[in-house]
């Protein structure tokens, strides 16, 4: 849909579709209006996210009515009214759709940054992960991806955490070898880190995919949020920071691996 276009919502995104219907606003009109981003709008449509409540208050405003007509969630009773944000949460990775892997990687524009320890799932299920990445790369979006150092305490220690052994360490030599055709390619970096990595995180354009880790429990099992960098641009910051970090104490892979 563009964003010059009359809306057609689904799902949570119905209620504020009907009303911009009513009154004969476009997704341009709306944002610029509202003082919001367009992406807000589009995302809030698609059933993808709730604004934040002062966002949410001001598209409100525009379309004549309250904020709880569009989305009951922020309302005086909600758990996100006041200063609390509503972001979209996965119980499990397993539980996030395929479909949406693929098409957020395929539709990345600018950044793709992956910090993760083993993450063979993006090869066993995201058909084409490879091809998607360099495609992307091609298109001139920047690729970041830093795996764990199979040789390291930490990887060591996860393993030992999730009573898998010496189990993780191999996916992440499995990983850092299903990487190699990516060496080389103009805008791809893959790097090593040893970091006590408390959440796996996949930034992809403004969206971050941060899996964060249970004590004992496998990565595939931990809840999954995505978080819109316009949700709560501090707390995307504190993210944005950690990866940082982790990334300039990394290591440039050198190929071939060696084991």
């Amino acid at each position: 849909m563009g964003t010059g276009q009359r809306p057609n919502g689904t799902g949570t995104g119905r209620r504020l579709a009907e009303q911009m219907q009513t009154q004969r606003i476009s997704v341009r009109d709306l944002a610029t209006r509202a003082a919001c981003d367009e992406r807000t709008i589009l995302r809030a449509l698609n059933g993808e996210t709730t604004p934040q409540l002062r966002v949410a208050e001001s598209i409100a405003s525009v379309l004549e009515c309250d904020a709880e007509d569009l989305w009951p969630r922020v309302g005086p009773g909600s758990v996100i009214h006041a200063s609390a944000q509503w972001v979209r949460m996965f119980p499990s990775r397993a539980e996030v759709p395929i479909e949406l892997w693929r098409d957020v990687l395929s539709g990345a524009g600018t950044r793709i940054d992956i910090c993760m320890y083993g993450g063979t799932f993006l090869f066993d299920n995201v058909h084409g992960f490879l091809r998607i990445v360099r495609e992307a790369a091609e298109r001139g979006t920047q690729v970041r991806i830093t795996v764990g150092d199979p040789g390291s305490g930490s990887v060591h220690l996860r393993g030992i955490e999730e009573r898998i052994g010496d189990a993780l360490a191999g996916r992440c030599r499995m990983t850092l070898s299903r990487l190699e055709p990516l060496h080389g390619v103009d805008g791809v970096e893959i790097r090593t880190h040893a970091t006590p990595l408390y959440v796996t995180m996949f930034f992809i354009d403004d969206i971050l995919y941060a899996n964060h880790h249970i004590l004992g429990s496998p990565a595939g099992d931990n809840p999954v949020f995505e978080i819109p960098r316009d949700t709560d641009p501090e707390l995307w910051q504190n993210y944005t920071d950690s990866f940082e970090r982790i990334w300039s104490s990394s290591r440039p892979v050198s190929y071939p691996l060696g084991y």
